[in-house]
């Protein structure tokens, strides 16, 4: 695991921003491989998952990947509150049958899609896709082309989370130093293995003050995972804290369009990055990830 100085340097360093605002291309990538489908959760509320996933899903997208952003913070959705939106539609008007997925899809910028989930990702938590198998088709044809899709999911453990994640191919669960953060983080991680023993699951450390904070985090949470668990779960970065963070949260505008430069904003590009570069778990038959809608139908 990089230690955290050296995070933090690269943090400090000149990495250029990506660039934001353009213009929207409608255009639809073709022949592109099924999507990662990455979950971001935290144990708890208030660790910063819906933040980071608005900011990682743009900084994704700056890297040329065309991502889709699902909001699946049932019914207290708030991803489209972070970009300064207000959706008419959500995906609860795709499943009522009301509106088709391309109706209820906000385009953010260049290569990144919202998906406002609303209240009606709870209502697909128990809906049968064999009744509407237009709806269905929709979903899997907007994750086909895709090459991420980031899924801010509920905080807790609640049974339609659970089903979310172990859907997803991929899971980045996000903690803070607070002591009662990384219980609920490590309860997270429990649950979700009881249910897909080998799920990927990394973790983010995010609001570090002090020096050494994030890699005494993660060891707490990576040894309790190998000698209670057996499982391995993976460091995927950290952000500092930033008064920014806040300020951008405020003005209703992602920070790393706010202020690019921040410290967490470099932080989530090197984010992002690792991501990137990291490999894809969970390769289903034709060499494809299996898809998380027919996975989600499932649970």
């Amino acid at each position: 695991m990089e230690d955290q100085a050296s995070t933090l340097r690269l943090i400090a360093s000149n990495t250029p921003a990506i660039s934001l605002g353009m213009p929207l291309d409608n255009n639809i990538k073709t022949n592109t491989p099924r999507a990662r489908t990455i979950a971001v959760t935290g144990g708890k509320g208030g660790v910063g998952k819906s933040n980071l996933s608005v900011n990682l899903a743009l900084e994704l997208g700056g890297l040329d990947k065309e991502v889709g952003l699902l909001d699946a913070d049932f019914g207290l959705a708030n991803a489209d509150l972070l970009c300064g939106i207000t959706p008419k539609f959500h995906l609860g008007h795709v499943v009522g049958g009301a509106k088709d997925l391309d109706e209820i899809v906000i385009r953010l910028c260049e290569n990144v899609s919202l998906i406002p989930g609303g209240s009606g990702i709870e209502e697909l938590a128990n809906f049968s896709f064999s009744n509407r198998p237009f709806i269905y088709s929709q979903l899997v044809e907007m994750e086909e082309q895709l090459d991420f899709l980031l899924i801010d999911t509920a905080a807790g453990i609640a049974e339609n989370v659970v089903g979310v994640l172990t859907s997803a191919s991929e899971i980045i669960v996000v903690v803070t130093p607070d002591p009662t953060s990384i219980v609920d983080a490590y309860a997270t991680i429990k649950v979700i293995l009881r249910h897909a023993p080998e799920k990927k699951i990394s973790v983010v450390v995010n609001n570090v003050v002090g020096i050494g904070d994030a890699e005494h985090v993660f060891q707490q949470i990576s040894s309790a995972s190998k000698t209670f668990l057996r499982h391995k779960v993976e460091f995927l970065g950290m952000i500092p804290h930033d008064p920014m963070v806040s300020e951008a949260i405020r003005e209703m505008t992602p920070v790393v369009q706010y202020k690019p430069e921040s410290p967490a904003s470099r932080a989530i590009r090197l984010i992002a990055r690792q991501l990137q570069k990291s490999s894809s778990p969970e390769i289903g038959e034709g060499g494809k990830l299996q898809s998380f809608w027919n996975l989600l139908s499932k649970s």
